[in-house]
């Protein structure tokens, strides 16, 4: 039996466990015995549905491993929810302190983190991607380490707990910043301006862990991480404008405008905050700046926005298989001239009797069969492949 069709009938079993003992706790009244059943079943209903697409992804050698990471994720989100559902980690309280609450956080950033890993399934397989793929996978993991270290060690929320929270906060603004900068950078290209910001954000997490560690109340450090932060975002932003987003050549205003506006956004919040931390030492109007911050915020976030529904009208629309036959073409007979209409393979002219072979192909991307038709990109709009580039291996 395939594995889907087990997993759909585990789906239907529980969901009838759990109606079947919802509907006996409201007609009886029942206790918490009745609830927690109720619990298991919409548990395993939830599991197994996970399972399905986790299943799939098993069979595609390629994403084999995603499959498997997820399948096991789901495993032991699974195994987490019976522990709270059943009341096996209030239990745990005489030996842990806060079982409970430290479980319900595991669960939420375990399932962040394998949700971000398969988020860098696909763009692995694809040269242009690939790079930003590896560190944002690199960065989750080590994220997620960060994050259980700060959610189970004793005092998770004060003293070095509260410090090991800000060291995992950090790690992932990191990741915010200098993936979306890595996207589209193929292995040995040059870094020219992305280099800047990358370089911006990673100063920025060593200034960001050294006062979580070593705190100093500078006034002049903090103007100097906001300013960092501001060039690793603008500069993220800046990148999946250019790569992410195909538009055509009289659309680029938009894009400009919206890279523009991040930017005067972000040099405005640094002046808001240089007058913040140096009150009267500053010739600057915080009000005034602050509205206009607000103002080029606006047309940023509208101006990105926008992009994301240019890109989607420029896209070609993909024809379903069936709905367009390519059965025949008109064409003249290269011997008597005659115009007339002939079927896809092999015909004969209708006048002089010309063997004619005749072949109809769709332009289709060689790495991830993306249709290409009418396309005035030099790049597949899908996966970022050269148009005429072999087979990625």
């Amino acid at each position: 039996m395939p594995l889907r069709t087990i997993f759909l009938r585990l789906m239907l079993w529980s969901l009838g466990l759990a109606a079947a003992t919802g509907a006996l706790a409201v007609l009886t009244q029942g206790g918490n015995l009745v609830g927690r059943l109720v619990g298991t079943g919409i548990a395993t209903a939830l599991a197994c549905a996970l399972m399905m697409p986790a299943s799939l992804l098993i069979d595609r050698k390629q994403l084999r491993w995603a499959g498997l990471l997820c399948m096991a994720a789901v495993i032991l989100e699974f195994l987490m929810a019976l522990s709270l559902i059943w009341r096996i980690a209030q239990d745990l309280n005489v030996f842990i302190v806060d079982a409970e609450t430290r479980i319900t956080f595991t669960m939420v950033f375990l399932g962040l983190a394998v949700g971000a890993a398969m988020t860098c399934a696909v763009p692995l397989r694809t040269p242009r991607h690939a790079v930003a793929a590896k560190t944002a996978l690199g960065l989750v993991t080590i994220t997620f380490v960060a994050y259980l270290v700060a959610i189970w060690q004793p005092d998770s929320f004060r003293g070095h707990g509260s410090r090991s929270w800000g060291t995992a906060n950090a790690l992932a603004v990191l990741g915010l910043l200098t993936v979306p900068t890595l996207v589209g950078r193929s292995a040995g290209e040059r870094w020219n301006w992305r280099g800047v910001g990358i370089t911006a954000s990673v100063a920025a997490w060593f200034m960001w862990s050294a006062e979580i560690w070593n705190p100093t109340g500078s006034r002049l450090g903090v103007v100097i991480f906001c300013a960092l932060i501001g060039v690793g975002a603008v500069v993220a932003h800046a990148n999946l404008c250019l790569v992410a987003v195909n538009l055509t050549s009289n659309q680029g205003w938009v894009r400009n405008g919206a890279i523009t506006a991040a930017g005067a956004t972000a040099l405005l919040a640094v002046l808001v905050v240089t007058e913040d931390q140096f009150r009267g030492g500053v010739p600057i109007d915080a009000e005034i700046v602050g509205r206009f911050m607000e103002a080029t915020g606006i047309i940023a976030a509208c101006g990105t926005l926008a992009l994301l529904v240019l890109a989607r009208m420029n896209r070609k629309v993909d024809v379903e298989p069936g709905s367009i036959e390519l059965a025949e073409i008109v064409l003249f007979c290269p011997r008597c001239r005659r115009k007339q209409s002939l079927s896809v393979g092999k015909s004969v002219c209708v006048s002089c009797g010309l063997r004619i072979s005749i072949r109809v192909e769709e332009p289709r991307c060689a790495n991830c069969d993306y249709l290409l038709r009418g396309l005035t990109s030099d790049r597949c709009p899908e996966c970022g492949t050269p148009i005429g580039s072999p087979v990625a291996g």
